[in-house]
């Protein structure tokens, strides 16, 4: 077997090792430095045992010269994105809040105004008597609020089979001195804003809002 065959194999099986051996312990940026040193070494390898294949210096040169290209163009790209990681990290966390908000208030606001609608128009005794009846799906137990996903899930829904969980967590409290309602949402994946708040769940940073309940209305308020 040929040097350049046996480099060659032997340039993908390091390349290989040093990208998917970090990629398993999520160190991404670590895997992707390796394999762009291990291209860079094998080129550099390839080129000194191929110099004298070159019918003239300047054929060299110009090859040389193009691999110093591709070599400075792939190193200006890897530390273009990786200065730009926690932009990237950051804006997609802020679409997902985004998702997570409005999914929610779809989901729990638009069911409180609901239980709300039917308080007045009927004339109802109170507002957690009202959420009781006509949320009792909703309502779980150990202050657990039941979601549309959640729900959906546990009666088997077909479209719902490829999906594990939604990452929200979602509770209720009542109050019924108050005639009061809240239901609670916590994000498993949103970031709030303050890194040391401890959320309603027991996690600490994650995104929180609060629906509350009562005769005057439905008020909506991100706790984080």
């Amino acid at each position: 077997m040929e040097r350049e065959t046996k480099l060659l194999f032997g340039g993908m099986v390091v390349a290989a090792l040093g990208f998917f051996i970090p990629l398993y312990f999520g160190k991404i940026w670590l895997g992707l430095f390796i394999a762009l040193i291990t291209g860079v070494i094998f080129l550099g390898r390839i080129l000194s045992l191929s110099e004298k294949e070159f019918e003239s210096k300047w054929a060299y040169r110009s090859t040389y010269g193009l691999v110093v290209l591709v070599v400075l163009f792939h190193a200006i790209a890897f530390a273009h994105d990786y200065g730009r990681k926690d932009y990237q990290k950051d804006l997609l966390l802020e679409i997902r809040k985004t998702i997570d908000s409005g999914a929610t208030q779809a989901d729990v606001r638009e069911k409180l105004i609901y239980v709300l609608g039917e308080y007045h128009q009927n004339d109802r005794e109170s507002i957690v008597t009202t959420f009781k009846d006509l949320m009792n799906e909703q309502i779980g137990e150990d202050g657990i609020y039941l979601s549309d996903f959640d729900l959906r899930k546990a009666a088997g829904d077909s479209s719902m089979a490829d999906i594990d969980e939604d990452n929200l967590n979602h509770f209720y409290e009542i109050d019924e001195e108050a005639d009061e309602v809240r239901v609670i949402v916590v994000a498993d994946v949103s970031i709030g804003s303050d890194p040391d708040y401890e959320n309603y769940d027991g996690q600490v940073g994650r995104y929180e809002m609060n629906f509350t309940l009562n005769e005057e209305g439905v008020s909506y308020e991100v706790l984080n």
